[in-house]
């Protein structure tokens, strides 16, 4: 399979230190490097014979033959009205964000929401109901189950996300075989049954990230990435539009309308030399959804994020500008230390921004690789990005480069790219390794590990304490090192404080809690002996702090002897571990809710049964404990501080479930 993978790997060298402040000239910095603040006007083609002669020209570039044709090069307006949404805002049942969202207000593309008093679950490429009842404590009830999929013949390949606006549902799925990305729209019922409303094809490449999302809704609004390889593809090569198609049967789609033309597409404002072309649609739910979309083109390599006001799109600068790179090596081989060595300029890339209000696009020309969407920040009027940047001349991969906070003020974007000067970044400490980081309000939280898990069961080695970096946003030169007892496996927030998982050692995960007031520290750590983090997306972790400061963490973990490694493509559903969480910080372990080791069941499933995105989940809604394992759904309360099993139900309804349970 050819998912692609986009996780930055960041080779940085280690620091050490506890709980002072950095002084001046302690952190690497950038040698300073006059450079145009202004480059090209940002323009779209003007028609399809100059998108072709474009096409053409990369295909020159490439010295390779075009592809056979897939059809003939066709543009069109974008669609009007052709999902008919139609989503009576004002009369929808309410929609909490119920998962670990990296901006709050901002929904991603997960596998359990919440509709009223109904949590849907997306799994196997299938929607369940689950009917939470009208009061705390009431029986957990199955009310439906429908197959995303017509039929297996047919299906998509991977049903991965799913999104829902009052009383719709939006699952998206990968198809390989139509090479488009598939949006199915099912309707929810005020007693929980699911009716189909329709299915659409995105002309696309596959959307899938390690770590990332590709859909969210924000103010009413659905943002859907897609990416298209435009590589070797001329006027004879047959690049055909994206298109969106309604395909609600079994039968091939129709024809469908052109999602964009050449007036769509900000043309790279250099040379390419593996372009792709990265759209971006914001579609209003309220009414007709009339997606407005815009593409972009630059390299694969993309990382995007979403604010309460904008979309940003980070890709690779194209060749042809005084900071830009040479994706064709020619200027790498300039480097006179051998094969291995790169030139530092690889790392500028071009930011665009995609105002969700419809202002014009903007963007930025900067220098440096975020590890991750965490790097990101946008609040009050402000962007902000931690960015691993090599300087100026050659470096080996695996030599220090210099972490630095780029912060700049959205009037930044502008319709002529400006090189972002290098007084807009601020140098902070470099760590060794993989690089963990989490904006948590004012502060920005880093730290790393050796590889991309470090779990010591799975690496067969032993992993050590390292260090933790805080960095006030409006005085990043105050950075300061704290000194985590092991190391950083993720970061996320926990109300206005951090949680850090990792490991030291082979004895079990670890959590420490990082209090982020005045002066940070590390409030409490503890030890989950035995067990190990199962899932490593960002929505397998949830936490849950009341007013008082004390609260609950839950996230997938395993023992040792059950399975190794962080099992995010494991299909195996995990058990949940809780972690109470005190007003003064301390922690405690909680115990764990489990899922039904099943013997026999009718249940089967028929596709998209490897779980990219992973299947366990915490969950907190209205004052109650769910833990989601799998197609089990479990109730838990916490007496005389651990968590225990109140409530169960077998989403497939081999045991006890109740409800219409329907397929097909």
């Amino acid at each position: 399979m050819s998912r692609l993978l986009l996780s930055g790997i960041l080779g940085l060298a280690a620091i050490a230190g506890l709980g002072v402040a950095l002084r001046p000239g302690e952190a690497q910095t950038q040698p300073a490097v006059e450079r145009p603040t202004e480059g090209p006007r940002l323009t779209r083609f003007a028609s399809d014979a100059e998108f072709a002669r474009y096409l053409a020209t990369v295909a020159r570039r490439r010295r390779v033959g075009v592809s056979e044709a897939d059809g003939a090069l066709s543009a069109g307006a974008p669609p009007g009205g052709i999902v008919n949404f139609e989503a009576a805002a004002d009369a929808a049942p309410a929609n909490p964000e119920i998962t670990n969202n990296q901006t709050i207000g901002v929904d991603e593309g997960g596998i359990v929401k919440q509709i009223g008093r109904f949590l849907v679950v997306l799994q196997d490429g299938r929607l369940f109901s689950a009917d939470l009842g009208t009061a705390p404590g009431a029986p957990l009830r199955l009310a439906d189950r429908i197959d995303v999929y017509r039929s297996r013949a047919r299906a998509a390949s991977w049903y991965d996300e799913m999104l829902v606006f009052g009383d719709r549902i939006m699952v998206t799925a990968y198809n390989y075989r139509e090479r488009a990305s598939e949006i199915t729209v099912i309707r929810m019922a005020p007693d929980g049954r699911l009716t189909r409303e329709g299915r659409f094809l995105l002309s696309s490449d596959d959307y899938y990230s390690t770590e990332n999302y590709a859909t969210r809704i924000v103010g009413g609004n659905l943002v859907f990435y897609a990416p298209q390889s435009l590589g070797g593809r001329g006027p004879d090569g047959g690049f055909a539009w994206p298109r969106l198609r309604r395909a609600d049967g079994d039968g091939e789609a129709g024809e469908g309308e052109a999602l964009i033309g050449p007036t769509d597409v900000i043309a790279p404002v250099g040379n390419i030399d593996d372009p792709v072309l990265h759209t971006l649609s914001i579609c209003p739910l309220r009414g007709a959804m009339d997606c407005r979309t815009t593409a972009f083109i630059g390299p694969a390599m993309r990382e995007l994020f979403v604010s309460p006001t904008d979309a940003f799109l980070w890709i690779g600068a194209p060749d042809g500008l005084p900071w830009s790179i040479d994706y064709a090596n020619r200027r790498r081989q300039d480097c006179a230390a051998g094969h291995y060595w790169q030139d530092g300029r690889a790392q500028a890339a071009m930011l665009y921004r995609l105002p969700l209000d419809g202002a014009p696009v903007g963007a930025v020309a900067v220098d440096g690789i975020p590890s991750d969407q965490f790097a990101f920040e946008s609040s009050d009027g402000r962007f902000r990005a931690l960015l691993s940047r090599a300087g100026a001349g050659c470096f080996k991969p695996d030599q220090m480069r210099a972490l630095n906070l780029l912060d700049i003020p959205l009037s930044a974007f502008g319709e002529r790219v400006r090189q972002i000067p290098d007084r807009a970044y601020a140098p902070l400490p470099p760590v060794a390794g993989q690089l963990e980081n989490r904006f948590v309000g004012p502060w920005l939280v880093y730290g790393s590990r050796s590889g991309w898990t470090d779990n010591p069961v799975m690496a067969g080695g032993t992993s050590r304490g390292s260090t933790l970096i805080a960095v006030p946003l409006a005085r990043p030169g105050d950075a300061r090192r704290l000194a985590l007892p092991h190391n950083a496996l993720r970061i996320e927030r926990a109300g206005n404080d951090a949680v850090v998982t990792g490991y030291r050692g082979q004895s079990g995960l670890s959590l420490s809690y990082v209090g982020l007031g005045r002066d940070p520290r590390i409030a409490a750590t503890t030890l989950l002996a035995d067990r190990f983090e199962s899932e490593g997306r960002s929505h397998a972790f949830n936490a849950w702090i009341r007013p008082d400061g004390s609260g609950l963490i839950g996230l997938p973990t395993t023992l040792r002897r059950a399975r190794s490694g962080r099992g995010w493509s494991d299909s195996q559903s995990s058990e949940l571990s809780f972690v109470a969480v005190s007003p003064d910080k301390t922690l405690s372990p909680a115990g764990q809710l489990s899922p039904q080791r099943r013997t026999r069941s009718d249940y089967r499933c028929e596709v998209s049964c490897v779980d990219w995105y992973g299947n366990s989940r915490p969950i907190f809604t209205g004052g109650r404990i769910l833990a989601l394992m799998g197609t089990d759904l479990v109730e838990g309360r916490l007496a005389g501080g651990q968590m225990g099993e109140i409530g169960r139900l077998d989403l497939t309804g081999a045991h006890g479930g109740s409800g219409a349970g329907r397929g097909k």
